[in-house]
């Protein structure tokens, strides 16, 4: 006892011992024993650094042994399971270069051999249980593991970034805010999938992961109807999923796919009555069918979602002359606010659809633009079809025709005029709003005053000299706008991100200069015309439908004996894909639709038959490409398909042969065809 009251014995140290820190006693640090262990009369052990005790060797053996157990029955159920023992872990650097395959387990989509061929499957960590595992995801409304979170957070950035501008209807802040919440708080899984596609499409980085995660999204959308009763599909959600997937799918050249998806959105947004939001209490017909929104920005992204479908009905009725699907009667719902009170959350007054066309010289959104734009449109190709106007366009006064002709006319020429300052060109050339809402009234007047110069010619209608010279002197400056619009725009391939309706401007443009090329020989329509022929061909390369219209501008060309066109065109070889073409209808009419599938015939009505004998190489099918355009008819329809393909599959890359006389009425005999429209329509 002597020894360790000496002054060398009582030195403090720095640290506890062991047997105070196992028992969270606290130590008085003296050396070599502490007062609570001498008093306890245990073995005081001091550390030599600050280190944390691993545990004694009988507890590491202990866990060594209960290890190498759990080890042993993880790999017993990997083998009763038909698990491979071997599976490679993708860690979330490596997932962002690699492809993702639609589902895993038994959920494999029907679709997905059709586009899964070209890409890689990714390996997932194995669960312990996969068993469990699987009813963790089920619960959780997944049917496979997501991928990181890098990846999702840039395919989002490249979504708000590069194509939301298209259709504004999801809240950037809050819907990114959203996927970090519980699965019954966040987005339905198949919309948050469509937006990474968008995303993946608009980037060439993340392009192939396009089709695999719009397969994942359309299998979560139907998945989703088929549960219960199909009221999980019923929601703004999914109303926004189909009208963004409609998007996808347009541009993808899936026609027919886009225009199910169209209307699928459309019908789920009625039972919902976006129609409606703003309509009075006092006159209300159906019941509410949604819970009041939390605040404004949740009642305008409700708007939002119903404007962007409302936009998409009226341009695909504007693309394929078929019937809108929505009556403008039944539409009470204010037009949208700006970008920046949806994104800022403060609320801004706006008016209805019919107020704003009424007074067009009040400020709006871009987005109300748009909407406007493609009523006017709409509005205006209604006008100029036949299934719409039964009346005798020769009565030039009290003619129904006429008069809502004067009436279209001068709201174009209104809206035009009286453009708000964030739609006005060149100022804001960049917004892609403005230039599709400026491309759009210009594309209307061409379409409005050509019908009726068409509709004067076809019943020998003498005008009166005022509305001849009217629409005669609107056509050439219309084309011209157009014309200058794609000089001034930056980035063309986002002009042309639309692969419907400014594709047909464009065309509808060139049509126009090559008229008045025609009849005034005028080198400045020459110019204008082989510059928007230039563009076509270029986009061409890479775009189905641009070549189409491409190789037809070329052919109609040549047609009016301009055989210089014929030469840009040899570069472009045939793409396997039936692609729609613009085709000039009846001579009574100056709407143009592009036609999805047709039956080609040759001048003695006989069907183009393939040839057994021909190779199918892709050099074939090239030869076949420049043994057409060297025949060079020009009475007939020339189709390009691949050589040996089915009759009802035909590609086409030609251009429709001349309309008839005028008095006929009735088309070319190389222009057969009983099969729907589809595309876009001009005029």
């Amino acid at each position: 006892m002597a020894d360790q009251d000496s002054p060398e014995t009582s030195r403090p140290v720095s640290l506890s011992c062991y047997g105070c820190r196992s028992r969270k006693a606290k130590c008085d640090r003296v050396w070599p024993r502490c007062g609570r262990c001498r008093k306890q009369g245990e073995s005081c052990v001091y550390p030599g650094s600050r280190q944390s005790q691993v545990g004694k060797r009988k507890q590491v053996r202990d866990l060594e042994a209960k290890l190498g157990q759990l080890e042993d029955q993880l790999q017993n159920l990997k083998e009763s399971q038909g698990v491979p023992g071997n599976l490679n872990i993708l860690t979330p650097e490596d997932s962002s270069s690699q492809q993702f395959p639609l589902t895993n387990g038994n959920h494999q989509s029907p679709s997905q051999n059709e586009t899964m061929s070209n890409t890689e499957q990714f390996n997932t960590p194995p669960p312990q249980n996969p068993e469990s595992y699987h009813h963790e995801l089920i619960s959780l409304g997944l049917f496979e593991q997501l991928p990181s979170i890098q990846l999702i957070d840039s395919l989002m950035d490249l979504y708000f970034n590069k194509v939301h501008h298209s259709a504004p209807i999801l809240h950037p802040s809050r819907f990114k805010a959203s996927l970090y919440l519980p699965p019954h708080l966040s987005p339905p899984m198949c919309l948050q999938y469509v937006v990474m596609a968008m995303g993946a499409e608009a980037d060439d980085n993340y392009r192939h992961l396009a089709i695999p995660f719009y397969q994942r999204a359309r299998t979560y959308a139907e998945s989703d109807e088929m549960r219960d009763h199909g009221e999980h599909c019923t929601t703004v959600a999914h109303a926004q999923f189909w009208a963004l997937v409609a998007h996808f799918e347009a541009e993808q050249l899936m026609f027919p796919r886009a225009a199910m998806s169209l209307g699928r959105s459309i019908r789920i947004a009625q039972m919902l009555n976006l129609q409606r939001i703003d309509q009075s209490g006092q006159v209300r017909v159906l019941p509410q069918t949604l819970i009041p929104p939390r605040d404004w920005s949740e009642l305008e992204e409700r708007r939002r979602t119903w404007w962007v479908i409302y936009g998409c009905d009226r341009c695909v009725a504007v693309a394929t002359g078929w019937p809108a699907l929505i009556n403008d009667r039944d539409v009470h719902t204010l037009l949208p606010a700006s970008e920046e009170a949806f994104n800022n959350s403060f609320e801004e007054h706006t008016n209805s659809l019919a107020a704003a066309l009424q007074h067009q010289d009040e400020k709006y959104s871009s987005f109300a633009g748009k909407v406007m734009t493609s009523h006017l449109f709409h509005r205006t190709l209604e006008l100029t079809s036949d299934m719409v106007t039964k009346n005798d366009p020769r009565d030039i006064k009290n003619s129904p025709y006429w008069r809502r002709h004067a009436e279209i006319n001068n709201e174009l020429s209104t809206m035009l005029m009286f453009l708000p300052g964030n739609l006005q060109l060149p100022r804001n050339i960049r917004c892609h709003t403005a230039v599709f809402v400026n491309i759009s009234i210009h594309s209307a007047i061409i379409c409005l005053h050509r019908a009726a110069l068409t509709r004067a010619r076809t019943h020998q209608l003498d005008l009166p000299g005022y509305l001849r010279r009217q629409s005669q002197a609107r056509l050439l400056p219309a084309a011209e706008e157009i014309l200058g619009i794609l000089r001034m725009t930056i980035d063309i391939h986002a002009a042309f991100k639309n692969p419907l309706l400014v594709h047909s401007t464009t065309y509808m443009a060139a049509i126009v200069f090559l008229d008045d090329m025609t009849a005034e020989h005028s080198h400045q329509s020459e110019s204008n015309l082989d510059f928007l022929l230039n563009i076509l061909v270029a986009l061409g390369r890479t775009n189905a439908v641009t070549r189409s219209l491409a190789i037809q501008l070329a052919m109609d060309m040549k047609k009016r004996g301009f055989n210089s066109a014929m030469d840009k065109i040899k570069d472009l070889s045939p793409m396997h894909v039936v692609v729609p073409l613009i085709a000039e209808t009846v001579s009574h009419s100056s709407n143009m639709h592009f036609c999805l599938k047709q039956q080609a015939t040759d001048p003695s009505g006989t069907p183009d038959a393939p040839d057994p004998d021909t190779s199918t190489t892709d050099d074939a099918a090239n030869q076949h490409f420049t043994d057409l355009l060297a025949a060079g008819a020009e009475d007939i329809l020339l189709p390009l398909r691949s050589p040996g393909a089915r009759e009802e599959s035909l590609e086409y890359f030609g251009a429709f042969a001349a309309p008839g006389p005028a008095d006929s009425g009735h088309p070319p005999a190389a222009y057969q065809s009983d099969l729907p429209v589809m595309g876009i329509s001009g005029g």
